[in-house]
């Protein structure tokens, strides 16, 4: 069967749904409405969807229309609540039924399952067995590829099914310290004027954003494919939008909210769940992770700008999912061309995927833990403030002028000329302190 084009609209009272279906057997055509089920059948395409709310299934409401130039059908129907909006209804993805189950890697007998009604049955096996070699998105791959010496160059840090997870995690953290650049640092800290011109840019998101077209067809492309994820694999799933959403936030903010050529190349360099294939398990170790890259790779490396992309990061996830899908979907086209497309089928379609389907209360319990947590110098591990410290005495010297002996000479010789003239000199109004006078 095909899943054919569709699109869906509302008003106070109906919703409408419209079918285009051009090959479509005309006597095979069965369309039932049960509460908040739409069936549409009609050979050889199928479409099941669910919708945010409930629906009246009655003659004297229902519209029904068929196009025969376009091959679109066009459905009216009746809301059960006339004046109930029905949420994320353009999100056409999010609502589809999907009519059978994908191929995933068999993980459902290592850990927790979630079910549909969120309860949790937990396995006697360790969360944490299984996970060694495993990477792409929540840790769901587990088939060994060949990378070629251009993308692990050029994407990857490391080998996902050469290391482990705890060795991934070491090996970043040593390789962290051996890029962290003091000079660089201090040259930021010290001459901070463009980055204070970066930090100052307003940004405002919209609050009514709406999908476009183009960017609709392309979350309707994207396979509608259950992700039955456990508790860990959710948690996985939250700090890896945290820490993706961070690498764009700084890219958007150092590029002017335009992005550049250089993008792809900072985002997936700042995101350690991409570069490093890592995962985190709560949100302050993804943020820190953030904030310790954003001071080790890019090219602006301020810890004060640091913070301001965090509060980019805070408005960002304080909004509807579609502002996280707009990103996400920028991030794919960056990611389109070159090795780095790779990142684009290991991670991000599956995240926007996954995205669509969330529970939108749990994922706002882990954006009001973020929204509570500030992040220190000391946390990040790099000893900021000691670097920062060490810098007073030479700041203070830094103002001081140099003199030297020659200068000292004609002092001299000014002080002796001042003592004997000093009525001339009180005319000239010269002073021997002056720095800009000479002999």
């Amino acid at each position: 069967m095909i899943t054919p084009n569709f699109q869906l609209s509302q008003t106070h009272k109906t919703v409408t749904m419209i079918v285009r279906a051009p090959h479509c057997h005309l006597d095979k055509l069965e369309v039932k409405v049960q509460d908040d089920v739409l069936l549409f059948k009609c050979t050889p395409y199928f479409l099941r969807l669910t919708l945010p709310g409930k629906l009246v299934d009655c003659d004297e409401n229902r519209k029904v229309s068929f196009d025969v130039e376009s091959g679109e059908f066009t459905f009216t129907y009746s809301k059960l609540c006339p004046g109930e909006h029905f949420d994320n209804l353009e999100l056409i993805p999010n609502i589809i039924i999907p009519t059978q189950l994908g191929n995933y890697p068999q993980t459902a007998a290592l850990i927790q399952e979630v079910s549909e009604s969120n309860q949790t049955v937990t396995s006697p096996v360790s969360i944490t067995s299984g996970w060694d070699y495993r990477y792409g998105f929540v840790l769901q791959n587990s088939i060994d590829f060949n990378l070629s010496a251009t993308a692990l160059d050029e994407v990857f840090d490391v080998d996902p099914c050469k290391t482990t997870l705890h060795e991934r995690h070491k090996l970043k953290i040593q390789y962290e310290q051996g890029k962290f650049n003091v000079h660089h640092y201090i040259a930021d800290y010290l001459d901070n004027g463009e980055i204070l011109d970066l930090r100052a840019q307003e940004h405002t998101l919209e609050s009514d954003l709406v999908l476009n077209s183009n960017e609709m067809n392309f979350l309707d492309g994207l396979p509608g494919l259950p992700y039955d994820l456990t508790v860990q694999q959710i948690t996985w799933c939250y700090t890896g939008v945290l820490d993706i959403l961070f690498a764009y936030c700084y890219d958007q903010r150092t590029t002017h909210f335009e992005g550049n050529i250089e993008s792809g190349w900072t985002i997936s360099k700042l995101a350690a769940s991409l570069c490093w294939c890592e995962v985190f398990d709560t949100p302050r170790d993804a943020i820190i992770s953030a904030f310790r890259r954003s001071l080790i790779y890019p090219l602006y490396r301020n810890f004060e700008l640091s913070q301001t992309v965090f509060s980019d990061l805070k408005a960002l996830i304080s909004c509807q999912e579609r502002h996280i899908l707009r990103a996400f979907i920028q991030i794919y086209g960056m990611f389109l061309h070159g090795d780095r497309n790779v990142l684009n089928n290991l991670y991000i379609k599956s995240y926007l995927s996954y995205i669509m389907k969330w529970d939108p209360d749990h994922w706002k319990a882990t954006v009001n833990e973020v929204l509570q947590m500030e992040i220190t110098k000391q946390e990040i591990g790099l000893n900021l403030e000691q670097i920062e410290n060490s810098l007073i005495p030479n700041s203070a010297l830094a103002t001081l002028s140099i003199r030297d002996e020659s200068e000292d000479e004609i002092d001299s010789d000014d002080e002796e000329s001042s003592s004997c003239s000093s009525d001339d000199d009180s005319t000239s109004g010269w002073s021997s302190s002056d720095p800009d006078t000479s002999l």
